[in-house]
């Protein structure tokens, strides 16, 4: 950094003159992921991630399916009937809660705007705050995209002229965009025709989408109502408000002048926390995907959703990131896949990867079960250890269709009971279920006390929404490939394995809770008291007459307020029908990290991630400044030391450690003297200060610093400025 001394300066062009030649053949571009393409990891890592994509669409589709139609239909309805042009002045208006997070939505917006062109109006506007600055702006581009329709929206800029050679657009600039232009281009458009030319043309609207309400200008949005509002007799505008907070924010923007020029119909959008549960629970929480989170990891991506942004997208985005690193580098990663594909994932593994595979913790206490044979078969006989491997990796499969499923199971049986510590949602006991072995903890066996005092109406209508998990974890099932029949050697028979998850232990629940279904519908509510006076009436007559016996009448008293209650038939169905969740649950909600080479399907490095998803702004910043080789990678900015100063470094890196040595108030002629010092050691105080050069640097990094947020101008002293970080 000798010519180049300020990071300020930005790009820097040294020529050296090269020039084009013009016939130089052109080298054909070589694709970055081309040498990843070939490996197994990134094979598996693509193709998962397709999957994933795919599903995500369908349901964001399903999702808004609905809300769209609500919009559509009411702009069709606008559009069709003629009894809003009877309100004199009164604009046809939709308000969309949107909700408190903006990025999620634009393409909620965007499929809103395919659908009105698609339905009802090729003539959409979608205006954004940034392009709203005065109200000639906003009349500008609202009337520019309503004449040009698709063209705009397509482009995502648009320039000041527009000229198009085709004979049905209009040529118009800019500036001349008017809502007096608007009407005569739509009169010639759909109202004036020649006699000769007369065609039956159905009028179509014009929708004006602004999804961002709370950052445009209240006076300029009022404005812009009042102006409209005296046009909508000539033409059918509709305005369509996103608001993210609450329909009062539209009625505080709005005086009661202007809100009574609107004919507002609110639409209410899912808000981002429903919206994550279902892309959890149906995506990622799920048997039928391959890749997994650990308890940690998944508690670090809900608590970024929930105490950052509440950002859907960012949510994905941090769990493809997991998944990036889970895979990256690693072909035994490979084998983190559906169940059809592990058979050919597992016999492409070599030897190293198999190596790599017995070095994983979670194998060493498989190994420790075996015998002396299977041991050493295990470390010398591949092809043995690949059988074993299939074995317990479709075993792993086995285990994670019933761990979901009883934690749907635990869910539905759970979420309605009072004091529920364990939680409501499948999210949060997915991340307790995880992270330890739920069944032995304290809220769970009072929830399993409280369900010994649900109602038979209550418990019947639970147990039928478990089926009904049951019925759709069992339809959705991934086909399991059936193992080899032929083992690659004979001590197969003797590994210890118990696999007695999946789909069968779905099947068996599923046969249980009919059973107790019926038993607890069919038992009888009713319940036997009855006393033991009976019994000893004679004993007791002939003690009471014995004179000064008051011990024996105290005991016979005692015993005539005594009741004994026999439990009802359907108490003790009840009790029995608890004592086997607490077995199904014990036996299916296991901790991950309990099970046979979970490594490969979970993902748990929470700290490697950690710092790349939950950013530290001011950490990077100080390391930047503080080292700035750790970030620009280069020779001269090299220190012995951290806190060492050195004039190779940027100007900026310079000011900010001399600061750092300073109180709270900064005398700026120090400053720059120590400034100086740094730059030009060799030379005199009085000649190095007075560089011209040295002072411009001195105050482009001062001035950078005080952008940065580190310094201020002090009032109290002109030729000071305050520190403000420590």
């Amino acid at each position: 950094m000798e010519s180049t001394t300020s990071v300020s300066k930005g790009v820097f062009l040294f020529p050296n003159g090269f020039k084009k030649t013009k016939h130089s053949k052109k080298k054909p571009k070589r694709n970055l992921f081309e040498s990843l393409s070939k490996d197994s990891w990134y094979k598996t890592f693509k193709y998962n991630w397709n999957v994933v994509e795919n599903q995500l669409k369908e349901l964001h589709e399903q999702t808004y399916s609905i809300l769209l139609n609500d919009i559509v239909t009411y702009v069709k309805l606008v559009n069709q009937e003629h009894e809003y042009s009877t309100l004199e002045g009164i604009i046809p208006s939709a308000t969309l809660l949107t909700g408190v997070n903006q990025p999620d939505y634009v393409n909620q917006f965007l499929a809103l705007i395919d659908r009105v062109r698609e339905d009802v109006t090729p003539h959409v506007a979608l205006i954004n705050s940034q392009d709203a600055q005065t109200v000639k702006h906003l009349v500008e581009s609202a009337v520019w995209q309503l004449i040009h329709g698709q063209d705009v929206l397509d482009n995502s800029a648009a320039n000041d002229s527009f000229e198009n050679s085709s004979s049905d657009k209009v040529k118009l600039k800019k500036n001349q965009c008017t809502l007096k232009t608007l009407l005569n281009w739509y009169q010639a458009k759909y109202v004036k025709q020649s006699p000769k030319k007369y065609k039956p043309i159905t009028k179509k609207a014009l929708v004006i989408i602004m999804p961002d309400f709370e950052s445009f200008n209240c006076n300029i949005l009022q404005d812009f109502v009042m102006i409209i509002s005296s046009y909508v007799q000539s033409l059918p505008l509709v305005l369509i408000f996103g608001v993210a907070t609450s329909v009062s924010a539209l009625h505080k923007s709005f005086p009661y002048h202007v809100s009574s020029k609107l004919l507002i119909k609110v639409f209410h959008s899912h808000p981002s926390h429903v919206y994550m549960n279902q892309v959890l629970e149906n995506i990622f929480l799920s048997h039928t995907s391959p890749f997994h989170l650990s308890g940690k990891a998944f508690e670090l991506m809900t608590d970024v959703f929930l105490f950052y942004d509440f950002s859907v997208t960012g949510l994905i985005q941090s769990i493809k990131y997991c998944m990036i690193d889970h895979y990256y580098g690693d072909n035994i990663k490979s084998l983190c896949c559906v169940p059809e594909q592990l058979d050919e994932a597992i016999n492409n593994l070599t030897k190293d990867d198999l190596e790599s595979i017995r070095q994983l913790l979670s194998f060493r206490p498989f190994l420790e079960v075996q015998d002396c044979e299977t041991k050493i078969g295990l470390f010398e006989d591949d092809n043995f250890f690949r059988e074993i491997l299939s074995k317990e990796i479709t075993k792993l499969h086995d285990y994670i269709h019933s761990f979901y499923l009883c934690i749907r199971l635990l869910s539905t049986f759970v979420k309605d009971l009072p004091k529920n510590t364990l939680g409501k949602t499948v999210r949060e006991l997915y991340a307790k279920c995880s992270s330890e072995c739920v069944t032995s903890t304290q809220p769970f066996k009072e929830c399993m006390q409280l369900l010994n005092f649900q109602s038979q109406m209550k418990l019947a209508e639970t147990i039928k929404a478990a089926l009904k998990d049951i019925n759709t974890c069992l339809q959705v099932t991934t086909p399991v490939k059936p193992l080899r029949s032929t083992p690659s050697k004979n001590n197969i028979h003797n590994i210890t394995l118990k696999n007695d998850l999946g789909q069968d232990f779905a099947k068996t629940i599923k046969i249980h809770l009919m059973t107790f279904l019926r038993q607890i519908e069919n038992a009888s509510n009713d319940a036997s008291v009855f006393t033991n006076n009976d019994m000893d009436a004679e004993n007791d007559l002939d003690n009471v007459n014995i004179p000064g016996n008051r011990y024996k009448l105290k005991e016979k008293l005692l015993r005539a307020t005594r009741v004994e209650k026999i439990q009802s038939e359907y108490e003790m169905v009840r009790a029995r029908f608890v004592c086997y969740l607490e077995e199904v649950f014990t036996k299916g909600l296991q901790p991950p990290y309990t099970q046979t080479f979970h490594e490969i399907l979970f993902f748990s490095d929470v700290a490697n991630v950690k710092k790349q998803i939950v950013g530290s702004p001011r950490g990077a910043l100080h390391t930047a400044l503080s080292n700035p080789m750790h970030y620009l990678q280069c020779t001269c900015c090299h220190l012995s030391s951290v806190d060492s100063i050195s004039d190779t470094l940027p100007d900026v890196s310079i000011a900010y450690k001399l600061h750092r040595e300073c109180g709270k108030h900064i005398n700026l002629y120090d400053w720059l003297q120590a400034f100086a010092a740094v730059l030009r050691p060799d030379e005199d105080d009085e000649d190095r200060y007075k560089d011209v050069n040295i002072q411009v640097r001195f105050t482009r990094a001062v001035s950078e610093l005080q952008f940065l947020g580190f310094i201020k101008s002090s009032k109290r002293k002109t030729d000071h400025v305050m520190r403000l970080t420590w």
